[in-house]
């Protein structure tokens, strides 16, 4: 199990490194829409302390509680996040492939892609992997599994394509990219 969480802990860290090299396909000129939830120019507070996550993650009850302050879209943006990496365990290539498709089903569902608050919901989601209680406890309530599975259904009766659904995402990798860099 301890093999298996660093590898996925691993893995987490390089998806959130996806598209760091996009520099380099400019071939095809995308063009940005203006939306309201643009990244901050602040520098980004992580979603929680160190001292604090380490709390929360340890406690299942603590976690719940945190958990479920979050909004729906907040939910999906951490469970996005929990369901790569633990995706990334059995196959890295899927996971990887499936970012993009994650984080543009989230923008289509929820209408919502990342701004300062989803962002902490999907950076605490990539790191709770540290902690093998609040993973566990993700685990046991089928929390993120419900949640990613109602998305899916979402897509599938509004007849989302993939093409669509990842040409979305990759706008918000870019911002998840921009939220990292600011955070360096």
């Amino acid at each position: 199990m301890r093999g298996k969480l660093a590898l996925a802990c691993c893995v987490v860290s390089l998806l959130v490194g996806c598209g760091k090299n996009d520099e380099a396909d400019k071939s095809v000129p995308v063009k940005e829409e203006v939306v309201s939830n643009t990244v901050s120019e602040n520098v980004i507070k992580p979603a929680f302390s160190k001292d604090l996550l380490k709390t929360i993650a340890k406690d299942q009850k603590k976690f719940t509680t945190e958990f479920n302050k979050f909004d729906d879209a907040q939910k999906y943006y951490f469970c996005a996040a929990f369901t790569m990496g633990a995706m990334s365990v059995a196959k890295p290539v899927t996971a990887s492939a499936m970012v993009n498709y994650f984080l543009g089903l989230g923008v289509m569902k929820y209408n919502r892609g990342i701004d300062d608050d989803t962002y902490r919901a999907f950076d605490f989601g990539k790191n709770i992997f540290y902690f093998e209680t609040a993973v566990n406890t993700i685990l046991h309530d089928h929390i993120c599994e419900n949640i990613i599975g109602d998305a899916g259904q979402f897509a599938k009766r509004k007849k989302y394509t993939t093409k669509e659904l990842n040409a979305r995402g990759k706008k918000e990798v870019r911002k998840i990219v921009d939220y990292i860099s600011q955070k360096k």
